[in-house]
C-alpha cells in the first residue's frame, strides 16, 4: 500500500483506554503496526524498568523494519534509546494519556527531594539513576526525546505544560538550559480514537435489560474512592435506592450496596451496562480523558461529572450546570446523583455524537495516519 509505514508500538502499560486506543488504531489505520506491551501494574515500576525490559526483547527477538516509533508515557524514552540508539534514528511520537509530573500544589517529600536531574549534551533531560523513588522527571525526560509528544485533550497539554514549568523552576540545573519552548513546540492535542459503533453494536447484537434509572455505571480504576464512598453513603442515608455497575478494582469501594462488577477485558459488556444505566458517573477529578463517559454519553446515560478535568469539553455549556459537581465535594456529587436518577425520565441527551465527532474511529485514525507519514517525510 502507497505511504505505508512500519511502526513500533511500545506499551508498557496496556490496559484500559491505552489498550482500547491502541487496538482501535491498529484496526483502522493503514499503517503496518507491530505491538508489544506489557499489564498495566505498577506505573512507577514501568517508569522505572520498562526500557530495559523492551530493550532487551528487542535485542533477542526483533529484526523488523521501523520507519516510526509509537509508545506512551509510561516509558522512558531516553532510557530506552541509550539502551537501543538504533531507535533514536527514527521519528518518535509520545502519547500521553496521563502524566506524572507532580502536582505544582503538593509538597514533595523528603525521598523526593533526594534524588535531581540534567541536561545532557543533546538538550535532552537525564535522570539521576538512584534512587528509584524519584521519578518525577521521567516524563519530562520522554517529552525532551520525542520528536512529537501527542496529548488527548485540551486540559490535559495545559496541566502537562503547567506541571512541566513548575518543575523545571524547582530544579535550577535545568532552568538554566530551560527545555519548556522545545517541549511546548512539540506537543498537539490528538484526540484519542474512540469506536462508537460498538454502542450500535451492542444494541443490535446483544439482549438487554430496560434501562434502569436508579443503575450507577462507574469506573472505579483512578476514582476518588473516599470521595464515591462519601457521596453514596450520603444518597444512602437519603433513602434513596440505587445500585451500581462497577468497572475495574472494587477493594476500596464499600460492599454495602448492591453492585455488579464487570471484568476490565470484556469491552461488550460495559457497553451493555451503560446501555442498562441511567446514569454513568465519574469519581476522577481531574481526568484527562474518560471514554466510559465519552461511551456512556453515546448510550444515552445521564452524566454526573466533576467540574475539572476533561469533562467540561465533551459537553455543550448548557449542560454544565445540570451535570457537574464541584470537583472533591461528596455533598454536590450526592445531589447530582439524586437529581439525575430522579429526572432521568425526562432526561432528553442531546446528539453528543456532533459534540464527539473528534473521537470518531475512522476519522481520529485519519489524522493520526497523516501526521505520522507527514512524520515520516513521506506525502500524507
Amino acid at each position: 500500500m502507497a505511504n505505508q509505514l512500519d511502526i513500533l508500538a511500545l506499551e508498557p502499560f496496556y490496559g484500559g483506554m491505552r489498550r482500547a486506543m491502541l487496538d482501535t488504531v491498529i484496526r483502522c489505520s493503514r499503517h503496518r503496526w507491530t505491538l508489544l506491551k506489557l499489564p498495566p501494574r505498577r506505573m512507577e515500576r514501568r517508569l522505572s524498568v520498562a526500557a530495559n525490559w523492551f530493550a532487551e526483547q528487542l535485542s533477542r527477538h526483533w529484526s523488523g523494519k521501523v520507519d516510526l516509533l509509537f509508545t506512551s508515557e509510561a516509558m522512558n524514552l531516553g532510557s530506552l534509546y541509550r539502551l537501543v540508539p538504533a531507535l533514536a534514528r527514527p521519528p518518535s511520537v509520545v502519547y500521553f494519556h496521563d502524566n506524572q509530573l507532580p502536582d505544582p500544589q503538593r509538597i514533595p517529600t523528603k525521598a523526593e527531594k533526594v534524588g535531581r536531574g540534567s541536561i545532557g549534551s543533546t538538550g535532552q533531560v537525564v535522570v539521576a539513576p538512584p534512587p528509584d523513588v524519584n521519578l518525577e522527571l521521567v516524563n519530562l525526560n520522554t517529552a525532551t526525546a520525542a520528536t512529537e509528544i501527542w496529548f488527548n485533550s485540551v486540559y490535559h497539554l495545559k496541566t502537562f505544560l503547567g506541571r512541566a514549568a513548575n518543575l523545571v523552576s524547582r530544579h535550577p540545573e535545568l532552568s538554566s538550559h530551560n527545555p519548556m519552548l522545545e517541549v511546548t513546540r512539540r506537543a498537539h492535542v490528538m484526540p484519542p480514537p474512540i469506536d462508537m459503533n460498538v454502542v450500535s453494536h451492542v444494541k443490535a447484537t446483544m439482549k438487554l435489560p430496560p434501562r434502569d434509572s436508579k443503575a450507577i455505571f462507574i469506573e472505579t480504576r483512578d476514582a476518588d474512592m473516599r470521595l464515591l464512598n462519601a457521596a453514596l453513603s450520603m444518597l444512602s442515608s437519603r433513602n434513596i435506592n440505587f445500585r451500581l455497575i462497577t468497572v475495574g478494582p472494587v477493594e476500596d469501594l464499600s460492599d454495602q450496596w448492591p453492585r455488579r462488577t464487570i471484568s476490565e477485558a470484556d469491552d461488550l459488556a460495559h457497553v451493555a451496562g451503560l446501555l442498562e444505566a441511567g446514569v454513568v458517573l465519574s469519581a476522577k477529578p481531574g481526568a484527562n480523558c474518560d471514554h466510559q463517559v465519552i461511551r456512556g454519553l453515546l448510550a444515552g446515560c445521564r452524566p454526573v461529572l466533576p467540574d475539572r478535568g476533561v469533562y467540561s469539553e465533551l459537553l455543550p455549556g448548557s449542560l454544565h450546570t445540570q451535570t457537574l459537581y464541584a470537583s472533591s465535594n461528596a455533598k454536590g456529587m450526592a445531589d447530582r446523583l439524586q437529581e439525575a436518577m430522579y429526572s432521568a425520565y425526562s432526561w432528553h441527551p442531546p446528539d453528543f455524537r456532533q459534540t464527539l465527532k473528534q473521537f470518531e474511529a475512522i476519522g481520529a485514525c485519519r489524522a493520526f495516519d497523516e501526521r505520522l507519514a507527514q512524520l515520516a517525510g513521506q506525502p500524507a
